[in-house]
């Protein structure tokens, strides 16, 4: 009950402070590094894992977090990817600029959601926004190069997954499944703990990633329902509809982002207060 009236009280002041707004603007600089960012993984992933089996994984991540849009983003890459040799060098600065755009989009509203204003300069900051892209880029191939292991392994051994009472491409699917929730949390959690202006404990970011790791799993299935049965975006859209899904979940994400953020330090200011009255405190 505590922890749901802090939830309401973090939605309402995330709402009363323009958090829809922050949102938006998340999307706007996102939506412009997806390409980028994802041409970057790629090459890595097919530097580092030369198989057929990690760029599946890779898709399949794109499935699992880009909901109703991945087939867009995928066929954008595989033109893109046969054009690398000419578009190599823009691919590669345009990661770059979206790290500063994009990041800086996230940071600003995680600083207006726990009100804290920016003492580092900008060039410092700009600095952040590449390596937190580098992060993420990190993790992705990191969790294609897990899923794919396991994929493999999985139909090495179909002997043992038998045994244990599990199918081969059932493995598979959980393996690419728990990455993916796993990815989802560090994320965020990277997210919360190094954009504030402000020195964050790990205890106090960790219950915003846990409740915007839970969000965005659940979302998922209800955006899918959404667009699927109830959204009628071709008969207003058109061929424009597969790129308004597309910003319909990333800002849903974005929400979920800075409503975790708002939670975090909701939820802080509760339990100070509450130490604060305790019988005993002056």
């Amino acid at each position: 009950m505590r922890e749901l009236k802090i939830l309401y009280q973090a939605v309402r002041k995330g709402v009363k402070g323009f958090a829809l707004d922050q949102a938006a603007a998340i999307t706007y600089y996102t939506f412009f590094s997806i390409f980028p960012l994802m041409l970057g993984v790629m090459a890595a992933v097919g530097h580092f894992f030369q198989s057929d089996a990690a760029q599946a994984r890779l898709y399949e991540i794109l499935a699992n977090t880009l909901p109703g849009s991945a087939d867009l983003v995928r066929e954008n890459l595989d033109t893109v990817v046969d054009l690398r040799g000419a578009l190599g060098l823009i691919g590669a600065a345009g990661l770059l600029w979206s790290a500063s755009s994009g990041f800086g989009a996230i940071t600003r509203a995680v600083n207006r959601a726990i009100g804290a204003e920016r003492q580092q300069s900008y060039v410092a900051w700009k600095l952040r926004y590449v390596l937190m892209t580098l992060v993420l880029s990190i993790l992705i191939v990191l969790s294609v190069g897990l899923t794919a292991s396991i994929g493999i392994l999985a139909n090495i051994d179909l002997e043992l997954l038998k045994r244990i009472g599990l199918e081969p491409g059932l493995a598979g699917r959980l393996a690419a499944s728990s990455a993916g929730v796993v990815s989802a949390f560090l994320i965020f959690a990277l997210i919360y703990k190094v954009t504030p202006y402000i020195e964050t404990r790990w205890r106090q970011v960790l219950p915003g990633a846990v409740l915007a790791t839970v969000a965005f799993e659940l979302g998922k299935h209800g955006f899918l329902v959404y667009v699927g049965r109830v959204a009628q975006l071709e008969a207003v859209y058109g061929s424009l509809s597969s790129i308004i899904v597309l910003l319909l979940w990333l800002y849903f994400s974005a929400l979920v982002l800075v409503f975790g953020a708002e939670y975090n330090i909701v939820r802080w200011r509760t339990r100070a207060e509450e130490r604060d009255s305790a019988p005993g405190k002056s």
